[in-house]
């Protein structure tokens, strides 16, 4: 055994000082976009819209023509939707439609590419008001 050991240790220095090379290697490299023609070197031209004062991030989701936020505060939901009425007034953004049922607030704008869709609800015996903001092109 002690025999077939000593033969592993030129065997071992080897895979370490190629392991060790290729980390350095990897360290170094910083790739270059060239024309323009990378995929995923686009930024995303969507803006990211703000969340009224102590409101909570419960989760976020993007894919690649949509990006969906969904938070909660203890704001009522029609100051959550007057809020965002405020929001998209100012980024002359069109409303397309206004939907209010059964505790249910859902309210669409429009800009140029982009579509935004506010879905606001909040039970009865709930502190909360859940809010889910969506952004998609058209």
């Amino acid at each position: 055994m002690p025999g077939d050991f000593k033969k592993l240790i030129p065997i071992l220095l080897v895979l370490i000082l190629a392991f060790a090379g290729s980390y350095a290697s990897f360290t170094q490299y910083n790739p270059k976009i060239q024309n323009g023609d990378v995929k995923g070197a686009q930024v995303s031209q969507e803006a990211e819209l703000p969340m009224p004062i102590s409101s909570e991030k419960i989760c976020s989701s993007r894919t690649l023509d949509s990006h969906q936020t969904t938070f909660q505060t203890k704001k009522s939901p029609e100051e959550v939707m007057t809020f965002y009425q405020n929001v998209f007034s100012d980024k002359n953004w069109t409303p397309e439609s206004d939907k209010r049922e059964n505790g249910i607030y859902v309210t669409t704008y429009n800009d140029q590419d982009l579509i935004a869709t506010i879905t606001v609800t909040r039970q009865p015996d709930d502190e909360y008001t859940i809010v889910s903001l969506k952004m998609a092109r058209r």
